[in-house]
Order: C-alpha cells, then structure tokens, then sequence
C-alpha cells in the first residue's frame, strides 16, 4: 500500500465512526487548550513581573550594610577593587513636598546622574532634562505624582519652585527646589518605586541628609563593574572585605533567579495541565483498541490480500496523529484566546473595569499604585512544545492497539465473528 493510501484508508476509518472521533478529538482538544491557556498566562505574568520588577544593569551590584553605613574610606577602598569600574552612594529619604499649594507624600533617592542607565536602565524624561550633578535643588518627579498634582499642562511644572519638607530626627524643616523634568511610567526598580519618588542629584541629596539627619555616611553604595563577566569575582572580594557586616546583591544573580522562578513555575502549572492530555490519550487507547476489535475481519482480507504489518500499523498511527494535529491545531489557538478572555475578565473583576490589575502598596509611611497589566504571550518555542507533548502522548496511547492490529494473524481475523 502506497502512503496516500494509508491515509485515505485512516480518514475513511475515522468518518465511518464520527461519534467516537469527534469524541477523542474532544478529549485532545481540552487538553491541549487547557496546557495552552495555562503556559500563556503564566509566561504573561512572568513578563508583566519583569516590565515592573525592574533591576539594575547586569554589571550593578547593591552593597548593603546590616547595621552601620558606609563611609567615604569604603568608597575610596571599593574602587580600588579590580574588576570595579566606580562606585556610586545611594541616599533614599522619605519627606514630603509642596508644589501649586498641594502636598505629596514620596520617597526622595539621591544618586549619581552619570549613570542613570546603570541603575534605573531605560528610564525616559517625559518633560524636562535631567540635571547635572552639580545643579542645585534640581528635581525630577515620578510619573506617579504627576497625576496627583493639578494642572493642566505637565509642561508648565518645569522650572516651577518647590520647597520640601524633611522630619529627620536631629532637625525638622524645609528645603527649596526646582522641577526640571517628569520622569515616564517606568515601574518599580529593586531599590525603589520609581513612579512614586522623585529624584534629586547626589549633591543635593547628601546637603538634605546632613542637614536633616546630622549624617555624612551612605546608607547603600552601588557598585559597578568593568565586566559582567567579572561578578563573581568582584562579590567574592566584597564578601572577604565585609563578611557578616554586609551583603552583596549582585543584578545578574537576580535576574537569574527571577527567570528561574518564573519558568519553574510555567513547568509546574504545565505539568498539571498536562494530566488532561494523559487522559485524553487514554481515551484514544480504549478508542482504538474496541476499532481493533471491530475491524478484526477487515484486518484479516487485508492481511490476505498482502498488506504488511507496517501499513496495518501505520493505517492505525495515522488516525491518533491526524485527529492529534487537528485537536494541536484548535486547542492552542482556542487556548490563547482564552487565556486573552480570563485575562480581561479576571481585570474587570479586579481592577473594576480596567484593563490592569492595579496593586496597592504602602512602604515607608507612603501609599503607591502599581499597575500590573497582564497580556498573555505565547513564544514559538512554548507552542512548539506543546504540540511535541501532545502528539508524543498521543503515540504513547495509540502504538499499543496499533501493534495488536499489526500482529493478528491472517486466517484468525477471518475466521472472527
């Protein structure tokens, strides 16, 4: 028998019985469409996690100390390290400013303006410029506080005075400042809220902590290296300089985690949804043995008019594979759009008709919003996957019957009843 004819042979076979095709097919699709749906979503969430957990550059490590800060020796004795192209303090101060007569409660961070891609990577100025280190009292807003503040032309806040107000603990009072720009929806880095903060020069920063905290110390230094590929070995040397009184957190090391714990957890939801293709592959078991058992005779003539082992074999492969690649098929493309609906759904039942999923939070003394917006995503490769899978188990389920099929004897079949 020819290849073609194998086929039309299957097709036949499998319009013959309808009820129980389209019922394994049933059986196929759920499953492949529940697997697609799940790994759809997840993978989304994992991207939605990622837009706004941001980190650092892969060459930034964070020096955090546990008890006491850093001071300007340790600068001097960390950029000596090899490997460390500069090291950069890191000053975060909650307070509270007033701009056009309203109040704002955020967190000020004051950091190194040359390297602001290293540590906040492809942060945008909506309106403005950024400052130099050296500009007094310049001020950037996060795109969060914008919207708390009313006006009609974000535009017109630029070169507008400010004065802050700082609670420290030594000395109480105000601080003048000036807009110079309004930071674009970023997210929220590993260090702060971006959104939610305003940013200062390191300069300005420090005259705020001294003033206000009676400190001249550095509460996180920011550590880059010349070479991502020299991490280790710049950690190692930082965890022999400062043992237990401090720890490095390296981005690279984070990044690696947050990937791990994000495709673990697309394997482990995978993994269940799997189960569903097991059992439709069961079903296709049981399916074809009772087709084997009702074509017995069928078997026989064609075993007796010279057709091989092989071709009875494949004549019965061929209907798992065809009704697999049809259920492949429908139940990836059914199980996106339906992991499209369960996203919106899930976010009119959460965000109360939004689009996002918005996430409160309240740190420092201060409230934000984070919104989350989750598109479910579906990579080639994953497809790929999981049309592999299926069509795997689909054989797994179908090579028994098959081989029974194949293995009848001739005069047997025909003498079934």
């Amino acid at each position: 028998m020819r290849l073609l004819d194998i086929l039309k042979f299957s097709f036949k076979a499998m319009r013959s019985r309808k009820r129980r095709t389209y019922l394994t097919l049933l059986g196929i699709f759920l499953g492949v469409l529940t697997l697609t749906a799940v790994v759809s979503y997840a993978a989304g969430y994992g991207v939605a996690i990622q837009k706004i957990i941001k980190g650092g550059s892969l060459r930034v490590i964070y020096l955090i100390p546990r008890e006491a800060s850093f001071t300007e020796s340790d600068l001097a004795k960390i950029s000596t390290m090899d490997g460390v192209e500069t090291v950069i303090p890191m000053i975060r101060i909650f307070g509270e400013f007033n701009v056009m007569g309203q109040n704002i409660r955020a967190s000020i961070v004051g950091f190194d303006v040359n390297y602001v891609e290293e540590l906040f990577p492809d942060l945008k100025l909506q309106y403005g410029d950024w400052p130099s280190n050296q500009a007094e009292q310049a001020v950037i807003i996060g795109n969060n506080i914008l919207s708390q503040i009313s006006v009609e032309d974000a535009r017109d806040l630029i070169g507008l005075g400010i004065r802050i107000s700082i609670g420290g603990p030594i000395n109480k009072g105000s601080i003048k400042g000036t807009i110079y720009g309004v930071l674009a929806p970023y997210g929220t880095s590993i260090m702060t809220d971006v959104d939610n903060s305003i940013l200062i020069p390191l300069d300005y920063a420090m005259s705020m902590y001294q003033r206000f905290y009676n400190r001249r110390d550095y509460p996180t230094l920011v550590v880059i290296v010349d070479d991502v590929n020299r991490i280790d070995q710049v950690v190692s040397e930082l965890r022999d300089e400062y043992g237990d009184s401090a720890y490095p957190i390296a981005m690279r090391d984070l990044q690696r985690a947050l990937d791990t714990l994000i495709n673990t957890s697309i394997i482990a939801l995978g993994s269940i949804a799997v189960m569903t293709i097991v059992v439709a592959s069961v079903g296709i078991m049981n399916a074809m043995y009772t087709t084997v058992t009702e074509r017995t005779r069928i078997i026989g003539v064609m075993r007796a008019m010279g057709a091989f082992q092989r071709e009875i074999m494949l004549s019965f492969l061929f209907e798992g594979v065809i009704m697999s690649a049809i259920a492949i098929i429908l139940g990836i493309i059914g199980g996106y759009v339906g992991a499209i609906l369960l996203s919106q759904l899930m976010s009119l039942a959460i965000g109360g008709g939004s689009s996002n999923v918005r996430v409160t939070s309240r740190a420092g003394g201060m409230q934000g919003s984070i919104s989350l917006s989750i598109t479910p995503v579906l990579p080639l490769e994953y497809a790929l996957t999981i049309a592999g899978v299926t069509l795997l188990i689909t054989l797994i389920g179908a090579i028994p019957p098959a081989r029974q099929a194949a293995k009848l004897e001739p005069a047997k079949a025909l003498r079934f009843e």
